[in-house]
């Protein structure tokens, strides 16, 4: 198989997916549809080959002219006329890059990046919407006194009463008489309306010992 038989789309997603998926494993955690996901890997895969070719030219350049090397633009035109090796390097550097991007969210250099330019990325028009994409586990306490731990779902947007609606699956409930997370047998997901909501806690991993300590 040749590279002229791959589509271009090809060719950047898969590096783009690795990419991506190091970043959030290292960094914030962020949960995307199936069309999210596309996207950010097409950027990323775009990305990494816009820093890639030119680089590759710079240090493999033969004696022969500039002139005679193709474009980024007739690459992304004709994905054959790109050496092998950039699509390899490609790949190989997916992983590193992401991690390395993490890295950085992780220790903040990104928000402080985007502060010199003048973005505000703490600056969120809707929380309630915003902040479930980067959701683990929740611990949700009621307005009856139970709390319950699970996987936020589904969650709607309407504000209107009795309030936002939050599914939770993979629940468990609080039991104060046997100090222990109880599972609930028979019930696949939990549907939750917003004022049966008093308060709601974002855990930063799944690990099953965090999950199962006393709250």
């Amino acid at each position: 198989m040749s590279l002229s038989t791959l589509p271009l789309l090809l060719l950047l997603l898969l590096p783009g997916f690795l990419s991506i998926n190091s970043l959030f494993l290292i960094g914030s955690f962020r949960r995307l549809t199936a069309i999210q996901a596309s996207l950010w890997s097409l950027s990323a895969g775009l990305f990494l080959l816009a820093l890639v070719y030119p680089l590759y030219t710079l240090l493999v350049r033969p004696s022969s002219t500039a002139e005679e090397w193709p474009g980024l633009i007739d690459i992304l035109v004709s994905p054959e006329l790109a050496p092998v090796q950039v699509w390899a390097i490609l790949y190989v550097l997916s992983i590193p890059a992401g991690a390395l991007l993490g890295i950085a969210e992780r220790k903040g250099f990104i928000k402080w990046l985007f502060a010199r330019l003048g973005i505000d990325l703490n600056r969120r028009g809707d929380l309630w919407s915003t902040q479930w994409d980067s959701a683990d586990y929740v611990q949700v306490y009621l307005t009856n006194g139970t709390l319950i731990v699970g996987w936020p779902e589904l969650w709607s947007l309407d504000r209107s009463p009795p309030g936002p609606e939050l599914y939770l699956t993979r629940v468990k409930v609080w039991s104060a008489v046997e100090s222990a997370w109880l599972n609930i047998e028979g019930v696949r997901g939990i549907l939750l309306h917003g004022d049966e909501i008093s308060r709601i806690e974002f855990l930063e991993s799944d690990d099953e010992n965090e999950k199962e300590a006393a709250p």
